[in-house]
């Protein structure tokens, strides 16, 4: 797919008429609201935000209060309600005192407080872990349920249930809760659990639960492998906005061990103690099924190339693995698990000129460690398969630690049909990523980099294709622009960097010090970050969280075109002051 593609400078052009046109078109006295979005509103949380836009150069109050109007004509104002009925007159004056007004209700019901229940019967009931689950001998099942206070509770096979002190439960009684450990004579038949209450008199009430839950049973071992190298593991089958907590990525045809199911997730043994979770359509299943053999560690080598240095070790089978980084100490740890380390593994080098000494060790008793010490901040690596050999290819930092000498990835986030967030002057992330992202690919090209960017035009690139890009043509960093967006317009606002590798945390940190220097608040240099793009190990790389659109004071200073160039400069002034850190611990 081609789209059309406008230089930065005609972008940005094309963009200001837009705005100026909007601006314009709404001269005439108006209010348009984007919270609330309904004239009458029924809510259960006292604090409520009423934002929007009027036109430029109005005056506007709010049941006769002033409320700010920026030069955009965009306004927003908290409130704290009162229960039952909440009235709020808008009213705008234009300059020639035109008036417009709109009226605004909230109807504020609290939450009620809970209280025992007073029928016999269970209310709710949350089993834990939740979902549609395949289970197996020694899993752990947790319940907790409400019901009518001083009853019997039982669940699976008539195990009774204790029921919670109100001291325990919020002040509230009968609450009732329970584990189970299922035994090899459980069916679990892909049915529902049924919890029992039983009263003095001999009555019985029952409710199910929501999920079914049924034996994993295999005479051998459940086995699949990884089909691609995008193969990731999960820490849990649940997450945030942004998915599971992504833990590490696999080479393809990872052999992995699968201990049950939670709704598309399977339950992976990594080792006797250490599990994870992989979504289904990532694991081939239909594959030879065999007893899991022992691997032995051993036959470990070091080499290295123009770019890299490499430690590789062989292995019986192609064994799962999770990695970290220690920046404080510059190590880089590989963890293989089903692995036990030879006695006599190397730890000799072999012209490598990053890796300054490996160890190998065994933390647990099939867990095999591999230490690699660097002379440098690690600037990134990537673990691998070549066969059986596990391998561990480092990459140098640059000779030149200067612009002129690095290759740059730049992601514009959303596009296309991902908008991403609207201000409140309607301005649309995915236009603004792209054009701050052209404007900084402009100014680092005058630095001398080489520019990749994962989309130059308006369009939908999945965010699985723009992560398969950047491993593929390995950068030497990546950036990726975005703007930040919150339901509070009012008190959140400012720059903030994102990272999830521990060794990117200098450079969101350098980039994120001089984003500060625009003006804006500090929302974090925020660490363990779930998005995508800051997954890989492969090389440093910042999300860019540059400002919160939500937030109209932010959006007025995004909407000035030398508030734009002062972003993109800040970003390279970032890179700079990062890169001459680097050379200065040299």
């Amino acid at each position: 797919m081609t789209g059309f593609m406008l230089s930065p400078k005609l972008l940005y052009s094309f963009t200001a008429l837009l705005i100026l046109l909007s601006f314009t078109a709404n001269s005439q006295v108006a209010i348009r609201l984007s919270q609330p979005s309904k004239d009458q509103s029924n809510v259960n949380t006292s604090r409520q935000y009423i934002a929007g836009r009027t036109c430029v150069g109005c005056k506007l109050t709010i049941n006769n209060d002033t409320v700010h109007v920026y030069s955009t004509g965009t306004f927003a104002a908290k409130y704290d309600l009162n229960t039952g009925r909440n009235n709020f007159t808008i009213t705008a004056t234009s300059p020639d005192n035109q008036t417009t007004t709109r009226n605004v209700t909230f109807y504020y019901n609290p939450v009620p407080a809970p209280v025992a229940t007073q029928a016999f019967r269970i209310d709710f009931m949350e089993i834990t872990p939740s979902g549609n689950l395949q289970l197996m001998p020694g899993d752990t099942l947790n319940i907790r349920l409400k019901a009518q206070p001083g009853q019997t509770a039982t669940w699976i096979n008539n195990q009774p249930l204790k029921e919670l002190p109100a001291s325990q439960s919020g002040g509230v009684p009968g609450y009732y809760s329970g584990t189970y450990i299922l035994q090899p004579g459980d069916s679990l038949l892909n049915g529902k659990i049924l919890a029992k209450l039983r009263n003095a008199g001999g009555s019985i009430t029952t409710l199910a639960s929501t999920y079914r839950y049924s034996m994993l049973r295999n005479e051998l071992p459940f086995t699949g492998r990884t089909i691609d190298n995008m193969t990731y593991l999960v820490a849990s089958p649940f997450g945030d906005r942004l998915g599971p907590d992504k833990i590490g990525y696999l080479d393809k045809d990872v052999l992995l061990h699968i201990v049950g199911k939670q709704n598309d997730y399977y339950k992976i043994r990594l080792s006797a103690n250490h599990y994870a979770y992989i979504p289904e359509p990532l694991v081939d299943t239909e594959i030879p099924q065999e007893e899991l053999s022992v691997s032995v560690a051993e036959d470990a080598k070091t080499w290295s190339d123009e770019k890299f240095d490499y430690v590789s070790v062989g292995l019986s089978d192609r064994l799962p693995y999770l990695s970290t980084q220690r920046v404080e100490d510059r190590k880089i740890i590989v963890d293989i698990h089903g692995a036990y380390a030879d006695k006599a593994l190397s730890t000799a080098l072999e012209r490598t000129r990053e890796i300054k000494s490996i160890a190998w060790g065994q933390p647990f008793p099939d867990v095999c460690r591999l230490v690699i010490s660097l002379k440098h901040d690690p600037w990134g690596y990537l673990v691998y398969y070549d066969n059986n050999r596990l391998v561990v290819r480092v990459k140098r930092q640059p000779e030149k630690l200067a612009l002129n000498n690095l290759v740059i990835g730049l992601d514009a986030g959303h596009g296309g049909s991902n908008p991403g967030a609207t201000g409140l002057t309607g301005a649309v992330e995915k236009q603004w990523t792209l054009l701050l992202a052209l404007q900084l690919k402009s100014l680092l090209e005058r630095e001398g980099a080489t520019v990749l960017m994962s989309r130059t035009t308006e369009k939908f690139v999945p965010n699985e294709d723009r992560l398969s890009f950047f491993r593929r043509a390995d950068p030497d960093i990546l950036l990726s622009i975005h703007f930040n967006s919150s339901v509070n317009p009012v008190d959140v606002s400012g720059t903030a960097n994102y990272y999830k590798q521990p060794f990117c945390e200098p450079l969101n940190a350098a980039i994120h010090a001089r984003l500060l220097e625009t003006g804006l608040k500090d929302f974090g240099n925020n660490g363990n970050f779930n998005f995508i793009l800051n997954n890989p190990t492969e090389f440093p790389d910042a999300l860019i969280e540059t400002l919160f659109l939500s937030n109209p004071g932010d959006e007025e200073k995004l909407l000035q075109p030398a508030f734009q160039q002062l972003i993109v400069e800040k970003i390279v002034q970032g890179l700079k002051d990062y890169l001459q850190k680097l050379k200065a611990q040299r």
